[in-house]
């Protein structure tokens, strides 16, 4: 496998899926979002023009604000990173985009019903970034 490259769940090499974005996928997952964050930023400062990396990155910064109880930022956030990732659907450098709008728009509702209703939110399924297999 080369550098720069992700070897995909079925062994296949997926130079199409650059390094950072699997680092990211992977911290993401397991709930780690600002180290994620963090990967993606140090790349999205060198090209600030990409909209994708931004989206994911307001993402996490999504789930950071939702864990500190910060439900304003985390609603603006939420659906600052829907608007910046829906045009690249339905995937984009391996990453399935599609099902991952679908569940941030779960994640934009239920912040904004438990900010409307001043109560704590009702966590829909956790969020899973899917990688093309």
């Amino acid at each position: 496998m080369g550098e720069g490259s992700h070897r995909l769940a079925d062994g296949g090499d997926a130079a199409s899926v650059p390094e950072e974005l699997a680092e990211f996928v992977a911290l993401f997952n397991a709930g780690r979002y600002m180290e994620g964050c963090e990967i993606l930023q140090e790349v999205w400062g060198q090209n600030r023009a990409n909209a994708f990396y931004k989206g994911l990155i307001q993402l996490a910064g999504a789930f950071d604000h939702l864990e500190r109880g910060s439900l304003f930022w985390a609603e603006d956030l939420f659906a600052s990173a829907y608007n910046l990732l829906a045009p690249y659907g339905p995937r984009h450098l391996g990453l399935e985009v599609a099902p991952l709008l679908e569940q941030v728009v779960a994640w934009h509702t239920a912040v904004a019903q438990a900010r409307a209703e001043r109560r704590p939110v009702a966590a829909p399924a956790a969020v899973q970034i899917q990688l093309q297999t």
